[in-house]
């Protein structure tokens, strides 16, 4: 065997240098997760110059989307300037005819029973997904015109995992009104009006809707029309309605089958006759029980 009289030494440098690279892919690793989060954070939005484009009458080539369901026809104005790449995607979808025959896999519940909305759009009555379900999914699309008032609709897949991000897949929720405006606008009664807050917090408080999703879905429509069958839906008993939102197993789906039965494109100009209407919040509407100042059909 040859003596090799520098094999220690060259030892020793192979022990510094692995210690070395090792210390060099843990850093490489804490900047990676570092620059992960810092892009993962939600975009800050300066809602002062917003100008809010749902609730105000689109032209008549503006695009809308009509729902025909079991539970009566609901239409919505899409937005292509403020989400387009969800709403390429979702034309796309309207237009293979893709939502036909599609089910509301879940009624959306707010934790003091108000009605929270639903989500639809999905290929089985349980909202898993089977070979037939579009599985492509787009990057969240965040627009300071859109907020997630009453009737807005958007999309959220949230992906699993550490490294993942929430992305909007071909399932849409139609957003309710669960708005507490007392509770909103005490939150917010301190705190700097840096960033529009205030205009925020007068269009939830005027319209309601779901402030606690701002900014974590992709809004890419508004309902404006066939406000009793969005009602009727959001009202709808689930499967599980007595087990606890804390059981892994609870069954949103609801109790009776609804399924859209054709959804397809259209203008506003071809769907204008009822005007358009966006509801005001609940504790802004009048008490006459024959009051239909709601926007709702027949």
């Amino acid at each position: 065997m040859n003596y090799d009289p520098t094999r220690r030494r060259t030892g020793k440098v192979a022990v510094y240098t692995k210690i070395f690279q090792i210390i060099l892919i843990l850093f490489a690793f804490f900047v990676v997760v570092m620059l992960f989060f810092a892009f993962r954070q939600k975009p800050s939005i300066d809602y002062s110059k917003s100008d809010f484009v749902q609730v105000k009458e689109p032209s008549d080539d503006a695009p809308v989307v009509v729902f025909e369901t079991t539970e009566g026809t609901f239409k919505a104005v899409l937005f292509e300037d403020e989400a387009p790449e969800y709403c390429e995607y979702f034309v796309e979808l309207v237009e293979d005819g893709y939502f036909n025959d599609t089910y509301v896999c879940a009624v959306l519940k707010a934790e003091n029973g108000d009605e929270a909305g639903f989500i639809g759009g999905s290929k089985t009555e349980d909202g898993l997904s089977n070979e037939d379900t579009n599985t492509k999914m787009t990057s969240i699309e965040i627009s300071g015109n859109l907020l997630p008032i009453k009737g807005a609709i958007g999309s959220l897949v949230k992906q699993r995992g550490f490294f993942s991000k929430a992305k909007a897949g071909s399932v849409f929720t139609i957003i309710n009104d669960v708005v507490d405006v007392a509770e909103l606008e005490d939150s917010v009664k301190d705190k700097e009006d840096s960033n529009g807050l205030s205009k925020v917090t007068e269009m939830f408080s005027t319209y309601g809707g779901a402030p606690n999703f701002l900014q974590q879905y992709t809004i890419f429509a508004q309902v404006y029309d066939g406000w009793d069958t969005i009602e009727k839906i959001s009202s709808m008993e689930i499967v599980d309605e007595e087990k606890s939102d804390e059981d892994e197993d609870k069954n949103y789906s609801p109790k009776e089958e609804v399924k859209f039965t054709k959804v397809y494109m259209s203008t506003y100009g071809e769907n204008k006759e009822n005007g358009y209407i966006i509801p005001e919040h609940t504790e802004n509407q009048p008490s006459d029980p024959n009051d239909n100042s709601d926007g709702g059909e027949g």
